[in-house]
């Protein structure tokens, strides 16, 4: 009996509802989602927002996003052996583990565990009207003067939830986790999360559990997809 493995997928703006007629956010990965499905049986979510999901009334945070994959689970009374996220979807596979199953394995590739940005965290906290202000001039610069695509396509509900998700450092929170149960696997030329962050600030034992491709990028995905797939083979070897 094969095992089963759900995918949570990454931020990709072109995976907007409104910029795509797929209904799979990982269509742009569907060769190691094919490869995948040689030995393991698949499932996958299309988070709110994303592929023609419906958006709720108030923006996410990440413990908005881990409920809404164990409503997943609970609703198709599925138990998976793996939960696999990408990128951001990383981020909430680890918050998923550790407020509703932490025995759950996860692997974690190229997660969104930490960005650095201490400053963009702390310009929220203005109280008021200035916070308001802020939160209004951030967004029109974003948008207007970066062109960040994430925010130029998105709608009011995912230009909100990407400001939250992207000011989460889940340091602390990986190093609550029982490293049997985690594997991580980052391309070591990922310029868009950059491994070195994770791997300079989390204990030995953690460390042990993140395997590093060399020459990968950030999708390392299409361009090391056997790669990733034999670490993931190894999950209980490695332990």
């Amino acid at each position: 009996m094969k095992k089963k493995i759900l995918l949570l997928h990454g931020w990709n703006w072109k995976n907007y509802t409104s910029m795509t007629n797929s209904k799979d956010a990982w269509e742009n990965r569907k060769d190691f989602v094919n490869a995948l499905g040689k030995e393991y049986d698949v499932y996958k979510i299309n988070f709110p927002g994303f592929c023609g999901e419906k958006e709720p009334n108030k923006p996410f945070n990440l413990e908005d996003y881990a409920y809404y994959v164990k409503n997943y689970l609970q609703n198709n009374s599925l138990k998976v052996d793996y939960i696999l996220g990408y990128s951001f979807g990383g981020a909430v596979a680890l918050k998923y583990h550790l407020l509703y199953d932490k025995n759950q394995k996860i692997i974690l590739v190229s997660p969104a565990i930490t960005r650095n940005k201490t400053k963009s965290k702390n310009m929220i906290k203005t109280p008021g009207f200035m916070q308001k202000l802020r939160i209004v001039l951030r967004d029109w610069y974003l948008k207007h003067i970066i062109k960040n695509p994430y925010m130029m396509h998105g709608t009011k509900f995912l230009n909100a939830s990407y400001q939250n998700i992207v000011r989460e450092e889940l340091i602390d929170d990986l190093e609550k986790i029982n490293p049997n149960v985690l594997k991580i696997i980052y391309g070591l030329d990922d310029d868009q999360v950059n491994p070195n962050l994770v791997i300079n600030n989390v204990s030995n034992d953690i460390k042990k559990r993140i395997a590093i491709i060399e020459g990968g990028g950030h999708d390392i995905a299409n361009t090391h997809k056997e790669k990733i797939i034999e670490i993931i083979d190894n999950f209980e070897k490695d332990v």
